[in-house]
């Protein structure tokens, strides 16, 4: 009698009851340029605007390319700007190792040679920002120019619910429990120094993309593996030897803005915008400014 209740339990879990199928997130958030690559065991998606040197562009934690959208309008008309679903997230999903060392930076590295991209500029958000100054470290001969935005790097506490999904024996049952829409628009809103400038489209896809098969569960690893570590290795920081930019909002309720300074003060070559009137997405939320700003300093290494 267990054995059959305990068949059904993980047969219903298996059906991911809570999750959205991968037809229809790529029927409602693929964009009439999106991209797929197969590689390390993914359908990778990304797009591939403009042409001139290459900009990577590098979302944050349950986020998408799409955080890149305007910054692609505004810059690719002098650069070839790259934006992808990172492994574990977006449209491109779980990664088959989940998460490890070294697991984003040697992403990156085969993304880019998979496009022959000999060297590019790099900018990464948040989450983001540790993936970019992790490749700008191993591969210095790709990365030539970096640019962080709000990067997390230093201790900082995020919001109770990504705790939660990285707390042992809470990660996995959180990630296979009804999702509410108001609980993601509400850690969405959080991002914003002005949740008014959200639109309903931004807020679900956020809401569709962490229902996408698996993205809960790899994310909630992603989590736990932060914890186990400590945070993130930011002892190298003061060898990085390309230009970096560093972009922060000042209303960032997510990653204090003192961290900008300690970015600054670690990186040698480094200089920092802050932004009034702007919360953990600058690049979102001001696109305008701060793709201005952006092509400013890397026309200066043309």
């Amino acid at each position: 009698m267990f054995i059959s209740y305990w068949n059904q339990f993980t047969s219903l879990i298996s059906k991911e009851r809570w999750s959205l199928p991968l037809d229809t997130v790529k029927q409602r958030h693929c964009l009439p340029d999106s991209r797929f690559i197969h590689l390390d065991g993914m359908d990778v998606h990304y797009r591939d605007v403009g042409e001139g040197p290459v900009l990577l562009c590098i979302h944050g934690i349950f986020s998408s390319l799409h955080n890149w959208l305007e910054w692609s309008e505004q810059l690719s008309d002098r650069y070839r700007v790259i934006s992808i679903d990172m492994p574990n997230f977006g449209i491109t999903g779980p990664h088959p190792k989940g998460v490890k060392k070294h697991l984003y930076s040697d992403f990156l590295n085969t993304f880019t040679d998979a496009l022959n991209i000999q060297e590019c500029a790099i900018a990464g958000n948040s989450l983001g920002g540790w993936m970019s100054y992790e490749f700008a470290n191993r591969y210095p001969d790709k990365v030539k120019q970096l640019i962080l935005i709000d990067s997390a790097g230093f201790f900082f506490i995020p919001p109770l619910t990504l705790i939660g999904m990285g707390l042992p024996l809470t990660g996995w049952p959180m990630s296979q429990s009804p999702l509410p829409r108001q609980l993601v628009h509400t850690l969405v809103k959080g991002t914003y120094a002005r949740p008014e400038r959200l639109t309903d489209t931004i807020l679900n896809r956020y809401f569709d993309l962490m229902r996408r098969p698996g993205n809960r569960l790899a994310g909630s690893r992603i989590v736990a593996y932060i914890r186990n570590h400590i945070g993130f290795d930011t002892s190298y920081l003061h060898t990085l030897k390309q230009p970096t930019l560093i972009l922060w909002g000042k209303q960032d309720q997510w990653i204090p803005l003192a961290h900008a300074q300690k970015f600054a003060d670690r990186i040698p070559n480094s200089e920092c915008i802050l932004y009034d009137d702007c919360g953990h997405l600058p690049m979102e939320e001001l696109a305008l400014e701060t793709a201005a700003d952006v092509r400013a300093f890397l026309s200066r290494y043309q």
